[in-house]
């Protein structure tokens, strides 16, 4: 194993500080002189809701190797079932969380 130098670790360092700021700094900077149209306006409100789904689902269904997980045994859909009837009785986020680690660590020790 080789190991890098001083100029390498720190052109590595900026090399990240770049790739992990200037994406961040860019869009304010460009689009806060900008008006936005209504219509991008209204569609961008759905991106967040849509990551999380995403985020989600993948979280649920996605087994690793990739392959998808329907079945009637997976420990995480159940949990998720049961965050959702108590995020929707409650309206409470806090309770969804507690509900939903109890709810699949219960699952988990049963089978």
């Amino acid at each position: 194993m080789t190991r890098m130098t001083q100029t390498e670790i720190l052109l590595t360092i900026f090399g990240m500080f770049v790739v992990s700021y200037v994406p961040r700094v860019l869009p304010p900077l460009f689009l806060s002189r900008r008006k936005i149209p209504k219509e991008v306006e209204r569609w961008l409100k759905f991106v967040p809701t849509s990551v999380f789904g995403a985020l989600v689902f993948s979280e649920i269904f996605v087994r690793p190797g990739y392959a998808f997980d329907f079945s009637a045994g997976n420990i995480s859909l159940w949990a998720s079932l049961l965050v959702m009837v108590v995020a929707c009785k409650t309206h409470s986020i806090g309770a969804s969380i507690v509900s939903g680690l109890a709810s699949f660590w219960l699952l988990e020790q049963c089978f």
